[in-house]
C-alpha cells in the first residue's frame, strides 16, 4: 500500500489508511429562506447587469464596466443561496487523505492548483472528533485583523470511528 510514495515516506513509514471525504453537499444549517432570498438577490443582480449592458453604447468603456458593478451582488446572492456549500463539495471531490504510522497527509487538486500537506501524529497531538470530522492540527490563516487559527483534519469521513481508532493507535505506538 506504499506504491507511489517513494521519496515521500520516511524509511520504514507505512501507510495505514487512505480515503476521501464524502463529496455530497453538506446542507447542515442551511435554510430554505436563505436559498430563496439568495436566489432572488442573485437573479436581480443578473437582471440589473443585463439591463445595464444594454443601456450604454456597447463600444464605450463604461458600456463594458458599468454592468460589472452588479458582480459583487451576484456573488453575495449565490453565496447566500448555497453556492459555498456546492463549492465545498467540489473541493472535497478533489481531496485525498492518507494516514501513516507517523503522519497524516492531505492532498488537494482544485482548478489546477495542487497542495500536499503533512502533519505529524505524536502522543502530544490533540485529536478531536466532531461529527464526521477528525481534527488533529491547526494552521494560521491571515485575516484583515491579523491572523487566526483554523482547525486542520480529515473532514466528512464515512468511517470516522475506524480512522480515529487508527490515529489513536499511531499515538500509542509512537516512540
Amino acid at each position: 500500500m506504499t506504491g507511489g510514495w517513494d521519496g515521500i515516506l520516511n524509511p520504514g513509514e507505512r501507510v495505514l489508511w487512505q480515503g476521501q471525504p464524502d463529496p455530497t453537499p453538506d446542507w447542515t444549517g442551511w435554510r430554505l429562506s436563505d436559498g430563496l432570498f439568495g436566489g432572488a438577490f442573485a437573479g436581480f443582480a443578473l437582471f440589473w447587469m443585463a439591463m445595464a449592458l444594454g443601456q450604454l453604447p456597447g463600444g464605450s468603456f463604461l458600456g463594458l464596466v458599468f454592468p460589472l458593478f452588479g458582480l459583487p451582488f451576484l456573488v453575495l446572492g449565490l453565496q447566500r443561496a448555497g453556492a459555498e456549500r456546492l463549492w465545498d463539495a467540489y473541493v472535497r471531490r478533489r481531496t485525498w487523505y492518507t494516514l501513516t504510522d507517523e503522519r497524516a497527509f492531505i492532498a488537494t487538486a482544485v482548478l489546477g492548483r495542487r497542495a500536499f500537506d503533512a502533519y505529524p501524529i505524536t502522543p502530544q497531538t490533540r485529536i478531536r472528533r466532531d461529527g464526521r470530522n477528525l481534527w488533529f492540527a491547526t494552521d494560521l490563516v491571515k485575516t484583515a485583523d491579523g491572523q487566526t487559527q483554523r482547525p486542520v483534519g480529515f473532514t466528512h469521513l464515512a468511517d470516522i470511528r475506524a480512522v480515529h481508532d487508527l490515529m489513536q493507535q499511531v499515538q500509542r505506538e509512537a516512540t
